[in-house]
């Protein structure tokens, strides 16, 4: 036998694991906490929920004669019901009887790793939900911009924020809302520095192309048929509908002021929202609170309004150091209005909201799902027999309202700025 080496010591080696497990995933449910905490939550059957509106106040005025004149029948308001039901959504966790044994002591692992499956869970569940907060009413995650390749088949989308994705997540894709199912596909990793979702397993160059929607797992592909999210209310045209009324029914009176930027933030743009809310529902409603809701690239974006303005008095400064010209933190406000950052906003969107109007409606409040008190499940083997695995699932049947969407505001093509989600 030649010179001993370190494989030969291996066996007597100790094994240093640093006792701190490192969670590398987004956990952001910004909007979803704000909705709660500044909103109703109205416990409901699974009966459709009537929300009355009024979009006509009615009356005919004239020029009268008081002379015996004939002055007219008159009209009267005009009530029109909308109609929100809730939807349901699951989340499911699983791990093996193994994998719990393995971890269920300070001596054989430094976390429980039952014990930390089931306390994610409902952060998880949270993050899920915020993100569904986001769409269009039909359960819309994001929409494909472009695909990455390699030896023939694509194993990344590039999407518009991968913030809205979940590692491990099954997503379905559609051709279009109301289109045709194309495929499920699974979520390896969700990468927001490239801003792209890379697929656990590869699928055929031309399966799925530019423009198709990636929507959650077990959608219908239809409009209207999930949650009601912020696109679906933010609307500043009179197409689709709002809670069930078509919008074109009545224009202006079920959609939101917008300003289409299509390039730069100025202040302008957030002076004319201003402008367009107070034409749209009179000088005191635009001046109550409003918090605006964005990704942090729209805040840069603000931010970048005041940088480009400033100048050093070199006459004035003292010391032999140079001028730090950027604070440590991003403005908290635009336009004299609270900044929401939202890492898992739709991004070019700033959203005004008031809060005041938003409520849920709840079938399920936010929980695990039981039965008789038991929330963790065996699974059942192919065999008909038991599995050595448990699931367990978080569970919800709700539904957003937003009523007076004409007390929002919202502006859209806003230019991301360079150095981020992947802009050059």
């Amino acid at each position: 036998m030649g010179i001993a080496n370190s494989m030969q010591a291996l066996a007597s080696e100790q094994e240093y694991v640093r006792p701190e497990l490192e969670d590398l995933s987004l956990s952001a449910s910004v909007l979803r906490k704000r909705i709660q905490k500044n909103t109703s939550v109205k416990p409901v059957s699974d009966r459709p929920c009537r929300i009355p509106t009024m979009p006509s106040r009615g009356g005919k005025p004239r020029v009268g004669n008081m002379n015996g004149a004939d002055m007219g029948i008159g009209s009267g308001p005009t009530q029109v019901p909308g109609q929100l039901t809730t939807t349901c959504f699951i989340h499911a966790f699983s791990y093996t009887r193994q994998a719990e044994y393995a971890t269920d002591s300070d001596e054989k692992a430094i976390e429980n790793f039952a014990t930390l499956t089931r306390s994610i869970a409902p952060k998880l569940f949270a993050d899920f939900l915020d993100i569904t907060l986001q769409g269009d009413g039909s359960n819309t995650l994001d929409t494909v911009v472009s695909l990455v390749a390699s030896s023939g088949n694509t194993i990344g989308i590039v999407v518009n924020n991968a913030n809205f994705f979940l590692d491990d997540q099954d997503v379905d894709v559609w051709t279009a809302i109301g289109g045709t199912f194309v495929a499920t596909i699974t979520v390896q990793d969700s990468d927001i520095l490239s801003n792209t979702v890379w697929l656990a397993v590869p699928i055929v160059t031309g399966t799925i192309t530019a423009g198709m929607k990636l929507l959650v797992s077990g959608s219908s592909g239809q409009a209207n048929s999930g949650m009601f999210g912020l696109r679906y209310y933010q609307v500043g045209t009179n197409t689709g509908n709002w809670m069930g009324v078509q919008r074109s029914a009545w224009p202006g009176k079920y959609n939101t002021p917008s300003v289409a930027v299509n390039g730069a933030l100025t202040p302008q743009i957030v002076r004319a929202l201003q402008t367009q809310m107070e034409f749209s529902k009179g000088m005191d409603i635009a001046e109550e609170d409003l918090v605006a809701h964005a990704t942090p690239s729209e805040l840069a974006a603000w931010e970048q309004n005041a940088l480009l303005v400033q100048h050093i008095d070199m006459a004035m400064l003292k010391g032999d150091e140079s001028v730090d010209m950027l604070k440590r933190k991003t403005p908290s406000t635009i336009g004299g209005r609270e900044f929401l950052p939202n890492p898992r906003a739709l991004p070019g969107y700033i959203d005004f909201l008031a809060l005041k109007n938003a409520f849920q409606i709840q079938t399920k409040a936010d929980d695990f799902y039981d039965v008789a008190g038991q929330t963790l499940f065996g699974v059942i083997g192919a065999s008909g027999g038991q599995a050595s695995a448990v699931v367990f699932y978080m569970v919800t049947e709700m539904q957003l309202g937003m009523v007076q969407t004409r007390e929002n505001a919202f502006a859209s093509g806003i230019a991301i700025p360079s150095g981020i989600l992947g802009q050059a």
